[in-house]
């Protein structure tokens, strides 16, 4: 193995990785098989991209002493090798032949380092416990306690243990698999599986769990807890200090001083919020709201129901569901009473650093926020994936990569931290690639509308505006909320069907809905008609609505037609505050 796999142990490519150290083909973090010679090819392939690598070259490297039917072992280990790409030899997106003389890798090729974190750190992977209540209405309470378990698992000894978060376990809910195949995909060390049997007559729980080796899938531990429903309060904590022992890792003190629930309504109203909260549709963002509100009343001292409602009230902005003053002003003063409850809670420090990021433009306090949240508690990809679109704000592109390949790791299957894989080429003006990562994800999840409509922004900057337009109109099909048609109608102006672009401008204008409709949203259709002015007075006002879109207006290619105007500087600057050292003292000071 040459030295440059040492320096570069990761290659991405499209929805593909490859792991030169486990070596491993995965897609969208789930593992391919692929060995022996087509592996071999890809790896020739990936070190050498855009070049010709012939056939001479790969029999010298692969069949040095075998003279008989080699032709037909190199035919078949390249069409295995695209087989497992998903490629075709007569319309190739990633290995092209060149007839009689050899191959050559066509894709962009993206080499990356393995977070330093996970490198000495032990992985876990806690699977969905089983509801056996019989009582399906009871789904959110087991759900929700899975969920607690994992947050107090990720907080159990960060620097030694890290746990895969709750999208990418939750996939393996009433799973067929084994769990050698899952501890493969998921590549961890460990995998916890348990039941939880609610009697909600009788005012008791039973949690029954247990640790296996991936290795050799032999138990290491087994456990049942069985309590009355009130002290269920107190069983993730047990639990998951019993995980630490079995794994012989320095625990957190038994008596921790972080405060808990000591309702047992207000901790059910907080695990029905959390169930919706992982929803992530308008509707479920409000249900989840009204719970964690419900949980502060009964229990005013519960510093992850303030952290949930700070979140809640900042993403149902981009819905439409609430003004960014309003949601900033809530979110920022739950977000404090959660740090006040609870200086140590990882999520309520990522939550501040959200509210600081996205409303109240404070780039270093931010930054602070979220590198507090990720040391307190690493396995929380939230706070990751968050802190990457901080740092792709700033245009600390490289930074970001380094954040959701992290937030990979932990969380593999999370659709989102897939989706902002393509952010950094975005804003880097590298819209091929962009493109590459987008369309690979969407060949997976074609409904997926959020990389829709970031892959119809970035068909915009490549001026492939039919495209654009279809990618807008099915995201807003898919998506049933009209918060999209501004871009939809920017890419219309740019497509030359002005008379479309009109309708929906002053559709929006003339709306009296009480809906938020992002100012900076108005501004793009103007500037694709060519009305810079009103582009202008609009981005004007979306500083004074305080909108989360001027938090990008740094590195959006979209305002590129503006950054000569001096108007358009004084707003970036002066106003907002952006430059190219903004968000640095935090980082600095590190």
């Amino acid at each position: 193995m040459s030295d440059k796999f040492a320096s570069a142990p990761l290659f991405r490519f499209g929805a593909f990785e490859v792991d030169i150290t486990s070596r491993e083909l995965r897609k969208h973090g789930v593992r391919i098989s692929l060995e022996g010679k087509p592996f071999e090819i890809l790896l020739t392939l990936l070190e050498n991209p855009g070049q010709v690598i012939t056939r001479k070259t790969l029999r010298q490297k692969l069949w040095p002493d075998s003279y008989v039917r080699y032709e037909q072992s190199l035919n078949t280990a390249v069409n295995k090798l695209r087989s497992s790409l998903g490629d075709s030899s007569a319309s190739p997106r990633y290995v092209e032949t060149l007839p009689r003389l050899g191959y050559r890798f066509i894709a962009p090729v993206e080499k990356l380092h393995k977070s330093r974190e996970a490198r000495n750190k032990t992985m876990l992977a806690v699977l969905p416990l089983d509801n056996l209540s019989g009582d399906p209405e009871q789904s959110y309470f087991v759900d929700g306690l899975f969920e607690e378990l994992l947050s107090e698992l990720g907080q159990l000894n960060p620097k030694r243990l890290g746990v895969i978060a709750r999208t990418s376990s939750m996939i393996y809910k009433n799973t067929s698999k084994s769990v050698d195949q899952i501890a493969s995909e998921l590549h961890v060390d460990y995998i916890m599986e348990g039941s939880v049997r609610l009697d909600k007559k009788k005012k008791r729980v039973r949690v029954t769990v247990q640790l296996i080796h991936a290795s050799d899938q032999t138990h290491a531990w087994t456990a049942s807890y069985d309590h009355e429903l009130h002290e269920i309060l107190t069983v993730q904590r047990r639990v998951a200090e019993q995980i630490g022992e079995a794994l012989a890792l320095e625990l957190l003190p038994s008596s921790s001083s972080r405060p808990a629930a000591t309702n047992i309504e207000a901790n059910e109203a907080y695990l029905q919020g959390r169930h919706f909260c992982g929803q992530r549709s308008e509707e479920t963002l409000k249900r989840a709201l009204a719970s964690f509100e419900r949980a502060l009343i009964l229990d005013p001292n519960y510093a992850k129901a303030c952290a949930g409602i700070a979140d809640c009230c900042t993403l149902l902005v981009w819905f439409g569901a609430m003004w960014p003053r309003e949601a900033g002003s809530r979110a920022f003063t739950a977000a404090a009473r959660a740090l006040e409850i609870d200086p140590g809670l990882g999520e309520a420090h990522a939550s501040m650093g959200l509210v600081r990021f996205w409303h109240t433009w404070d780039w270093d306090g931010a930054e602070e926020m979220f590198q507090r949240s990720i040391d307190l508690n690493p396995s929380y990809a939230m706070a990751r994936q968050w802190y990457a679109s901080f740092l792709n704000a700033m245009g600390r592109h490289a930074e970001a990569r380094e954040q959701l390949l992290s937030a990979r790791e932990i969380d593999p299957h999370a659709l989102i931290i897939q989706m902002n894989m393509a952010d950094s080429p975005f804003f880097e003006r590298d819209y091929a690639r962009a493109v590459q990562y987008l369309e690979g994800l969407l060949r997976n999840v074609p409904q997926f509308f959020p990389a829709l409509f970031n892959l119809g922004r970035a068909y915009v900057q490549m001026e492939k505006y039919p495209e654009a337009i279809a990618a807008f109109e099915k995201a807003i099909a898919l998506s049933g909320n009209r918060e999209g048609k501004p871009a939809l109608a920017h890419a219309y102006a740019l497509a030359g069907k002005t008379a479309e672009a009109r309708q929906i401008l002053d559709e929006f204008k003339n709306d009296h809905s009480g809906r938020y409709i992002a100012s900076p949203m108005i501004a793009r259709i103007h500037l694709g008609l060519g009305e810079s002015e009103q582009a202008i007075l609009w981005l004007e006002k979306g500083y004074e609505e305080r909108s989360n879109w001027m938090s990008f207006l740094m590195v959006d290619p979209v305002w590129d037609p503006l950054r000569k105007d001096v108007r358009f500087r004084t707003l970036l600057e002066k106003k907002v505050g952006l430059a190219p050292n903004s968000g640095r003292k935090a980082s600095a000071a590190s």
